[in-house]
């Protein structure tokens, strides 16, 4: 038996969606740093765009996806079709015997794993090998879960909550309709699946021997002592898990481009891999940016009905070359560290949030789904430290009007409002970069592990 001053084996699965990989791949990287072993879970076709992040010293093993009905052939993430998760969780399922394979030939000690893996728990336990969930999201974001307080017990809340109607959840919740109805759809089951993706996080919960949150109590300490006794579980928050500084320059474009504007004065307006607006949306969200006047890169991606029009309509140089729309890839990290660029418009997600505050940037939110709605009330409500787009209630319209009043709100330094917001955004910038109190976040955790690792429970 390894004493607890001693290093361990652990095995990192995450779920196939980049906002899911990043933060495994930035846990990861730390745990090899201070003396763990780690190896990395992938489908072979996510491997390139997880190398060139992941620590050299960590090594990848692929499992395959068997094919699924419905699933097309070769996607394997969410990026390649966020519609196809379901049946994503379907063919992670299925990889059951494969990853049990893996896990008997590395017999690690640890396997920190992603929500959507029910099964892993009990396979774990059966291998002497301690299950330990990795909650990507703020605490703040299993808020929600409370409805399942009020119905007991979970099995039956479940059920019930298939047939709830949407004011009611939105009610029990404080949910505006449109963010009740998107919870909604995480509590339904797929025809072909017995398991919704709220019932798995509940199972995961429920079954791990202890659960690592992407978080700091300097930014959420009320939400985290929540969710620890939401789940009764031992909760482990790793620090916020900033990124290196990116490796490699930005490309020549965008670095000339960017180059011709003054410092903190372009608006970055980005949403990742997964959200595409409707066409009528991103009309308005870029008239919302023109009607600023502040000079403005946008990355959007389009949906398949009427991508071609939209992108010719839309796509290239805007206000004489003062704005940007841009369809496909860009560098990120480069961009919201780059001088002249001081707003960050995006969805919310927690990292690409926090991404933005640590390069320097001011925060506008147009959250889209699940955990950003709330990540949206911890930004602006508690920190209050960004703005959020006005919204309408019934559906999440957005006007550009509201797009460039967020704008303003973050921009007009003369407003006693605004320069509250500036302050508190410096503030949680100057804490998501001190890096001794995330080493200390991580130290704590390794040794949280280790004692897990000597103990007799699953």
């Amino acid at each position: 038996m390894k004493g607890v001053s001693q290093p361990f084996h652990a095995v990192m699965l995450p779920w196939l969606g980049f906002g899911h990989i990043c933060p495994f791949i930035q846990l990861s990287n730390l745990l090899v740093e201070h003396g763990i072993t780690v190896t990395f879970l992938s489908p072979p076709t996510l491997v390139p765009k997880i190398r060139p992040s992941l620590h050299p010293s960590i090594p990848i093993v692929s499992y395959d996806l068997p094919p699924i009905t419905g699933l097309p052939l070769g996607v394997e993430s969410t990026a390649s079709a966020l519609s196809m998760r379901l049946l994503l969780m379907e063919a992670l399922d299925a990889s059951e015997p494969q990853i049990s394979n893996i896990l008997c030939k590395l017999s690690p000690e640890v396997i920190i794993f992603d929500f959507v893996y029910h099964w892993i728990p009990p396979l774990a336990c059966s291998l002497g090998i301690k299950p330990v969930l990795y909650y990507i999201a703020a605490a703040i974001s299993a808020m929600p879960m409370k409805i399942f307080t009020v119905l007991h017990p979970r099995k039956l809340a479940l059920t019930v909550s298939e047939r709830l109607p949407v004011r009611f959840v939105s009610a029990i919740t404080s949910l505006k309709p449109y963010e009740a109805r998107d919870l909604l759809q995480n509590l339904r089951k797929h025809h072909n699946s017995g398991m919704s993706p709220c019932s798995r996080m509940l199972a995961v919960m429920a079954l791990s021997s202890a659960i690592i949150i992407k978080s700091a109590m300097e930014i959420e300490d009320t939400y985290i002592k929540f969710f620890s006794s939401l789940t009764g579980k031992q909760v482990l928050p790793c620090g916020a898990l900033m990124s290196k500084s990116p490796r490699g320059e930005l490309e020549e474009r965008w670095q000339q481009w960017l180059n011709k504007f003054p410092v903190g004065s372009v608006v970055f307006c980005s949403f990742g891999s997964e959200v595409c607006f409707t066409n009528e949306q991103i009309l308005e969200l870029i008239a919302g940016l023109e009607m600023s006047g502040a000079p403005f890169l946008a990355v959007l991606n389009f949906t398949a009905s009427g991508e071609h029009a939209a992108k010719q309509e839309i796509v290239g140089e805007r206000m004489g070359g003062k704005g940007m729309v841009h369809a496909g890839w860009v560098q990120q990290q480069h961009i919201l560290r780059h001088p002249s660029v001081g707003v960050h418009i995006s969805h919310g997600g927690l990292s690409t949030m926090m991404e933005g505050v640590a390069g320097g940037c001011q925060t506008v939110l147009i959250q889209q789904t699940a955990d950003q709605f709330m990540n949206a009330k911890l930004m602006v409500k508690r920190l209050k430290a960004g703005v959020a787009v006005k919204r309408r209630s019934k559906d999440g319209w957005f006007t550009r009007e509201a797009v460039c009043e967020a704008l303003r709100m973050v921009t007009e330094n003369d407003g006693e409002k605004t320069k509250k917001i500036r302050a508190n955004n410096a503030k949680l910038r100057e804490f998501l970069l001190n890096e001794s109190v995330q080493q200390e976040y991580i130290r704590t955790v390794i040794g949280k592990l280790q004692e897990l690792v000597l103990s007799q429970s699953c």
